[in-house]
Parts: structure tokens; C-alpha cells; sequence
């Protein structure tokens, strides 16, 4: 007989308590984790990785193997020719090549050096000093037809218009003014060739005796407005003046007054036959032919070559061909005059 309160095991098995079965579980996975890692890391061989390279053409084109050779030859010509320049350029002792040099903190170093002054106005000569200049420049231009003017641009050497010497005989003209005189041969030694009207019209003569008191320079700026002067001998003025009725009446020494007329630049334009013109208000007539058309400080803008006349309005235009196209003619005859180009203000 069994009394109530005990309990008796009917099978004899032996029964583990659930948490030590758990520790021990654990403990036996992280035995096994380990293992795992250290095959891996000790007794396994790292796995290789190769890279695959296209293999190269067999053979390169005979078009791609003419240019390879082309560039080829041209590199070799441009490292030929930058080792002949590195050897012409003088090298520093102090300062090697491919290295810096160093500047001395007690160096003094001198200040840059000013450059000369380019392109700055030329003061304006006051009346009397241009009159004066022109009056030593400008002479009267006679052969036996014609009357003209001309102008030195050298001690011997003076320009007038074709037009004002094509009758002159074996060349020969009378150069006068009254800062030359007496009357002066001149032998015409170069001239533009024949054409219609607003043509090239210069000529070049040469002073066959003495030297003129003085020159005229040239420059290229003729700006609007601007104002000229223009020098010469008009016809009407001289059968008037005293000096010119002893010139023709045989006193070698006497000559006539020049004229002097001022104006302004109206508009720079261009001939029918392709010459640089200027257009001016300086009244000129027959006798200026060849004459200057100088600015305010006494430079020769054009040459004062013909004048067009409107009798219905009473209207009347005069023309100089500009100093560019006498510079080109003079330089075809192997005549440099220096040019200048500052601004005259």
C-alpha cells in the first residue's frame, strides 16, 4: 500500500535539467564556429584572380604604319630641334637648370625702366611759325606753259604734279620762291603715269643746283575737321603780284608772294580710279596744282591736285590726293620720307 504524496520512476532513465543543456549546446557551437574560421584562414589557399589582356593585331595596317612611322620622324625632328635651342641659350653657372635662384632678402632691385612716350600729340605751330615753315618749303613750279606749285621733301628733292610738268622740256623746269631765289633749274626725275582725272598725278624733281632752306614732313592722320592749310600760287593772285611781273620780265632774283588759304578736312574718300583723297574747304585755284595741304603743325596731309565746280549752284569742291598714295608712289621710285603718325593737338 502506497500512501498519497510520493512518486515512484517506472522507466530508469536518466533525465539532463534544461538549463545545463543549453550551456553546453552554446559552448559546442562556438567550438565549431572557431574550427570553421581557423580552416579557413590557415589551411585554405587564397583563391587567384587573373586578369585577362587582349592579345595585340598580328600585324598593323600598311596605312597605320605609314603614319606611325610620319609621327615617328616628327617627334624625333622636334626633339632635335629643342636640343639644338637648349644648347643656344646661355646658362646661368648660378642657376642650374630644372633648380630656382634664390634672390638675397639685401638685394636691391632696380626700378623697371620707363618706356619712351609713343603716340603723343604734337603741339600745334603757332601762324607765324607755320608761315615761316611753309615759305621755306613751298616753291613756285614754271615751265614754258604752265604755272604750278611743288614743295620739298628733302634738301633736293621736290614734289609737284605730274600735270604741272608734263610739257616741260628734256624735263627741265624753273623752281623760285623768296626764300630760294634766284630762279633754280630742277630736272624731272620720275613721274606717275597719264590717266583720266583723280589719277595718280606726282612728280618727283631733283634741285640741280643749291639746297632749299627748307623741307616739309608727311603724316598719315587727316582727321574730320580738322584744320589745313593749303599753300600755292594761284593764277589769279599772281599776274597781280609785283614780284612775278619782275620774275617773267626777266630779274632772276624776284619772286612772288605765296598764297596761304585755310580750311578745314571735309571727308577722306576715294577717286574713281581707286587714289585716297581728301576733301577740303581751303580755297585753291589754277597754280596750286602740286602744292601742300599741310595740318596745324606744318605736316603735308595731301597734295592739292584738282577742284570740282558746280556753276548751277555756285558750288565748287577742292581735292588733294592724301599722303598714303604719294608714300607708295615715292616708294616705288626708291623714295622712303619718314611718316609721322601722332596726332596733331
Amino acid at each position: 500500500m502506497v500512501g498519497a504524496g510520493t512518486a515512484t520512476s517506472q522507466t530508469g532513465a536518466w533525465a539532463l535539467p534544461w538549463p545545463r543543456a543549453w550551456t553546453i549546446v552554446t559552448i559546442l557551437l562556438v567550438i565549431a564556429i572557431a574550427a570553421v574560421a581557423a580552416w579557413l584562414f590557415l589551411l585554405r589557399k587564397p583563391a587567384v584572380v587573373e586578369r585577362t589582356v587582349p592579345s595585340p593585331p598580328a600585324a598593323l595596317s600598311p596605312e597605320l604604319k605609314a603614319k606611325a612611322e610620319a609621327l615617328d620622324k616628327q617627334a624625333k625632328a622636334l626633339e632635335a630641334e629643342i636640343a639644338e635651342n637648349r644648347n643656344k641659350v646661355p646658362v646661368d653657372p648660378t642657376c642650374p637648370p630644372g633648380q630656382r635662384a634664390e634672390v638675397p632678402t639685401n638685394a636691391t632691385v632696380p626700378p623697371p625702366v620707363a618706356a619712351p612716350p609713343r603716340g603723343e600729340p604734337i603741339k600745334p605751330l603757332t601762324a607765324a611759325e607755320l608761315a615761316d615753315r611753309l615759305e621755306a618749303a613751298t616753291a613756285l613750279v614754271l615751265t614754258d606753259g604752265s604755272v604750278a606749285t611743288g614743295f620739298f621733301i628733302g634738301p633736293e628733292t621736290l614734289v609737284t604734279n605730274r600735270h604741272a610738268v608734263e610739257d616741260a622740256k628734256d624735263g627741265t623746269v624753273l623752281i623760285v620762291s623768296r626764300s630760294l631765289a634766284p630762279v633754280r633749274p630742277g630736272k624731272v626725275i620720275t613721274t606717275s603715269a597719264p590717266g583720266k582725272e583723280g589719277a595718280q598725278d606726282f612728280a618727283v624733281v631733283r634741285l640741280a643746283a643749291g639746297r632749299a632752306p627748307g623741307v616739309l614732313p608727311l603724316t598719315s592722320q587727316a582727321p574730320k575737321l580738322s584744320p589745313i592749310v593749303a599753300a600755292g600760287y594761284p593764277g589769279l593772285t599772281l599776274f597781280n603780284d609785283a614780284g612775278f611781273r619782275r620774275l617773267i620780265d626777266g630779274d632772276a632774283k624776284s619772286a612772288p608772294d605765296l598764297n596761304l588759304t585755310q580750311g578745314v578736312v571735309q571727308s577722306q574718300t576715294t577717286s574713281p580710279q581707286g587714289i585716297p583723297v581728301l576733301v577740303h574747304t581751303a580755297s585753291i585755284l589754277q597754280g596750286n596744282s602740286g602744292g601742300p595741304l599741310v595740318d596745324a603743325c606744318g605736316r603735308v596731309t595731301g597734295v592739292n591736285t584738282f577742284i570740282a565746280v558746280d556753276t548751277e549752284q555756285s558750288g565748287r569742291v577742292s581735292y588733294a590726293q592724301a599722303t598714303s598714295a604719294l608714300v607708295a608712289f615715292l616708294a616705288r621710285a626708291g623714295i622712303n620720307p619718314e611718316v609721322d603718325a601722332r596726332p596733331c593737338g
